[in-house]
């Protein structure tokens, strides 16, 4: 329920630009074996449905860069809820009639987007009451339980951007916390007050995220960290360079199938892959592929690489706006050289 009422709440901030094509074929089946690599192929759709999930990954380094110079009781939590479900709204109508429901991802969607969305009111409430009167308390200064808080903040907006958030071990935060702080100093009723908070939120954390990554296991089994691709125009010394990279087979002249990393890391790779004249052909079997870039609130895309789909404002940062992009995966390399040329911060890649 909380997730309907917030979808039907943000629906108005769905505000498409462009719209998606529908799914072809690859022009180079039969060119070499795909079907004889293990897990070679993903569903198209998956780099549309991976954006709301990123969108909390976001949200978490968009809240790790606020707390490193600001107090958390002023951070947007109430904004990014309705956001993420404003995001889910455009995602979900620029696929629909394009590709066949997809229940799985969509189910994935809504509850992990709940339990963001619960996480966020529920510290949103406590925040902006008891946290804040607790601000008030310290003059606005942080004590060394809000610079703690912080750094684990840090952490975790690191970690999610190259594993999966239920992977990430809250319980020793929880011990380091009661080790690495005092318990009396300067502002004491700020200073208890973040302890009993941070210990009753870290405990949480570490239980949702032992539950959820139960759960994935056993429905999903263990998620894949890498994502392969038909790659030309390269030579094998400069994919052994990447991290986390490998060739699998030769594909032709300069053509090979390759092996490369998941998530962040490869923004990373096909970003250098670009800059070596490198071109995709394929990767996991789509010819669509996502990217998002950060870019002043005035930036519109003009570019025949691709097409901007939908944009959001950063809520942090006045004047900056995520702005989503679509194209041919045969195409990515130039869009990617494309916008080094442009006032914009390239943020990622979807790879399904």
């Amino acid at each position: 329920m909380l997730a309907i009422a917030v979808a039907a709440a943000s629906n108005w901030r769905c505000r498409l630009q462009g719209a998606i094509r529908s799914p072809a074929p690859r022009p180079h089946d039969g060119r070499a074996d795909t079907a004889a690599i293990p897990g070679y192929a993903r569903p198209e759709d998956d780099t549309f449905l991976s954006y709301p999930e990123w969108y909390i990954v976001w949200s978490y380094q968009e809240k790790a860069d606020f707390q490193r110079d600001h107090l958390p009781s002023r951070f947007p939590y109430f904004v990014a809820v309705a956001q993420y479900w404003g995001s889910y709204c455009c995602i979900a109508r620029l696929t629909r009639g394009k590709y066949a429901f997809n229940a799985g991802e969509h189910f994935m969607l809504v509850v992990i987007g709940s339990s963001f969305s619960a996480e966020y009111l529920l510290k949103g409430a406590y925040e902006k009451t008891i946290g804040r009167l607790s601000e008030w308390s310290s003059h606005g200064q942080p004590v060394e339980e809000d610079q703690y808080a912080a750094a684990v903040a840090r952490d975790y907006a690191n970690f999610v951007h190259v594993r999966p958030f239920y992977e990430f071990r809250f319980a020793p935060r929880l011990g380091g916390m009661w080790a690495a702080t005092s318990l009396w100093g300067p502002h004491p009723l700020r200073k208890w007050e973040r302890k009993l908070f941070l210990s009753l939120d870290y405990a949480m954390e570490a239980g949702y995220c032992w539950l959820i990554e139960q759960l994935t296991h056993f429905t999903y089994g263990y998620e894949p960290d890498d994502t392969h691709a038909w790659v030309e125009n390269v030579d094998e010394s400069l994919l052994r360079e990447l991290s986390h990279s490998r060739p699998i087979a030769p594909a032709g002249p300069n053509a090979y199938l390759v092996d490369l990393p998941r998530y962040q890391e490869f923004t990373s790779a096909a970003t250098r892959l670009a800059e070596r004249k490198g071109r995709f052909l394929d990767i996991a079997g789509n010819s669509q592929i996502l990217v998002s870039v950060l870019a002043p609130q005035s930036w519109r895309y003009d570019n025949r690489y691709g097409a901007e789909l939908f944009s959001s404002p950063v809520l942090t940062q006045s004047g900056r706006q995520r702005v989503v992009i679509g194209c041919e995966v045969s195409a990515l390399g130039e869009l990617l050289l494309a916008l080094r040329s442009q006032p914009v911060n390239l943020e990622h890649v979807y790879d399904y």
